[in-house]
């Protein structure tokens, strides 16, 4: 097992940006290491330079944030024979823990599942996602229109608000991570004529991903998402920022809205969410 330094996370960022879809997660996360900001991953890797799994991973477990409360790793793997293996060395998972591979390849299922199978872990499918990249910024939408209406990024004083509405919050371990994705990664909020709280928003992750996309239901039907979407991936881009997006298979709403705006999936790769052992 290789622990990733400071020059190994720059060139891990430059090997991987070649292997999209496949490691826009496990990017995303080093995109982020590499332009200083904050985390609690240690990058792991089974050998170096010709890696054939890498692993973003807690560094301190137990941190009081959705990321610590599930334990959550990323993974990039070539092929499941190396994950499997992989998984078996000294130090990298602890198999008495609640751990989420947030991200396994769906080819590579077998893999996670025949390593819990062999050691009587317990172990749950929580989600399959479809990945969603940017791939034609010209299908971007914009409003013609905006009058009356502030765009501006949430401050912490949203935490709460965004929170509460998140499918995974609602406890103060996710409102913790909330604040830390408002205070340190790119935000954006519709906020309505003679307003201060926001109506609509939209985050991106500590993984570089868009995410917790939401809009009040009153003020629905009005194109927010869109617009909210399309600006977002407009100032990305200026950055060099990765443009991508996580959406659960079943959910046709929003496949279709990222869809619409010039965004695509590999239709044979798919994300998956899969838990070891079970949550206290």
């Amino acid at each position: 097992m290789i622990i990733l330094g400071t020059e190994e996370l720059k060139q891990a960022e430059s090997i991987l940006k070649q292997s999209f879809p496949e490691s826009i997660k496990v990017y995303g996360c080093i995109f982020n290491i590499n332009r200083g900001k904050p985390h609690n991953l240690e990058v792991i890797a089974d050998q170096w330079p010709d890696f054939a799994v890498i692993i973003c991973k807690p560094k301190v477990q137990g941190t009081k944030d959705r990321e610590g409360d599930f334990n959550i790793y990323s993974i990039y793997s070539k092929s499941k024979d190396t994950l499997k293996q992989f998984l078996n060395r000294p130090g990298v998972i602890n198999k008495d823990a609640f751990t989420l591979l947030a991200g396994v390849d769906i080819r590579h299922l077998d893999a996670v599942q025949e390593f819990a199978d062999q050691h009587g872990v317990p172990w749950k499918v929580q989600v399959v996602m479809n990945v969603l990249l940017l791939q034609n910024e010209r299908q971007l939408q914009f409003k013609e229109s905006n009058a009356g209406l502030r765009f501006a990024p949430l401050s912490p004083a949203h935490a709460h608000l965004v929170n509460s509405t998140w499918k995974y919050g609602g406890d103060l371990n996710s409102y913790n991570s909330v604040l830390n994705y408002i205070t340190h990664n790119p935000s954006l909020c519709v906020i309505d004529e003679g307003g201060t709280e926001p109506v609509s928003w939209l985050l991106v992750y500590q993984h570089a991903a868009l995410g917790l996309l939401y809009t009040l239901p009153q003020h629905r039907q009005k194109g927010y998402a869109k617009f909210l979407v399309s600006m977002m991936a407009k100032n990305l881009l200026e950055q060099g920022h990765p443009v991508y997006c996580f959406v659960e298979e079943e959910n046709d709403f929003s496949n279709k809205l990222f869809t619409s705006l010039g965004f695509q999936n590999t239709p044979d790769y798919k994300a998956v969410w899969f838990e070891l052992n079970k949550r206290q």
